[in-house]
């Protein structure tokens, strides 16, 4: 997926003229016909990467290290900057174009229209069906196959390059996705977008050590927050073929999670059944007055 022209045509000279000097430093790669093997498991975690996307999204020349920025860092600096009344616009060369991924931006904290009503900010704030359909149509065009690209390529960023900014913006993408009400009822987004999802979800998990979840993904309880959202909305979902759709996706995971991780995720009714009771001594209550 690397672009060749970012190769100069004296590297490549040089490396062809010391071809076999690479012989005895070389291994077979281990293709193998297994869908356990070692390609097939790559290519499961990077199915939906294109070169279009690296291109896109990694810094220049597709190098990075686990120092490597991203563009919530750089709104973090403009906020920085607007607080000591310095301008947003004097910003370091390497803040724009160097060191940085620049990964779609996900305001979790802000998944409402502007000038939208306050039932709107109350309903999108824990729904974020809005925020997920506007970014498919402003950055992804309407193709979310681009989304899981953008999903799978944070986890490698994490996982093979242990940098913290691919483990931000893949809590986000989580978050913006698994936290989503309204967009559940619609049956081709779920086909085409969250069905695919848990099983890329499933393939990512099924690759990290058990130290590595407890260490990062359990951190925060983030993992088990999301996905019982997941699970009880899909279980308060109306739309009874979606929910057909889903449930067998999410029972493949639960039977991951039980086995690898010792994780036990709760059943739709469970949940629910823990909010109701929860709710029990807070809820409102009426007041007849005489």
């Amino acid at each position: 997926l690397y672009p060749s022209e970012h190769v100069s045509a004296e590297d490549v000279e040089r490396i062809r003229m010391g071809i076999r000097d690479l012989d005895k430093g070389l291994g077979a790669y281990p293709l193998g016909g297994s869908s356990n093997g070692t390609y097939a498991r790559w290519q499961k975690l990077t199915g939906y990467i294109t070169p279009e996307m690296l291109d896109l999204l990694l810094p220049p020349n597709g190098e990075f290290s686990s120092a490597t920025g991203s563009v919530y860092e750089d709104q973090e600096m403009e906020k920085a900057q607007k607080a000591l009344n310095q301008s947003s616009d004097k910003r370091t060369e390497s803040s724009d174009t160097l060191d940085r991924f620049n990964f779609t931006h996900c305001n979790i904290r802000r998944s409402f229209p502007t000038n939208a009503s306050p039932e709107d900010i109350r309903k999108y704030s824990r729904d974020k069906s809005w925020l997920l359909k506007t970014l498919l149509s402003s950055r992804w065009h309407n193709n979310p196959h681009e989304l899981l690209g953008e999903l799978q390529l944070a986890f490698v960023i994490i996982f093979v390059g242990q940098n913290f900014s691919g483990l931000e913006h893949w809590k986000f993408l989580m978050n913006l996705t698994l936290c989503c009400v309204e967009a559940l009822e619609d049956k081709t987004l779920v086909s085409q977008l969250f069905v695919p999802l848990v099983r890329v979800l499933c393939v990512q998990l099924a690759e990290c050590p058990q130290e590595f979840a407890a260490s990062v993904l359990e951190q925060d309880n983030f993992i088990a927050v999301v996905l019982e959202t997941l699970v009880l909305n899909m279980y308060e979902c109306s739309v009874d073929e979606t929910k057909t759709m889903m449930d067998k996706e999410i029972a493949v995971m639960r039977k991951l999670l039980e086995e690898k991780f010792s994780w036990t995720l709760a059943t739709g009714h469970q949940l629910q059944a823990e909010a109701d009771s929860e709710d029990g001594e807070y809820a409102p209550q009426v007041v007849h007055m005489d």
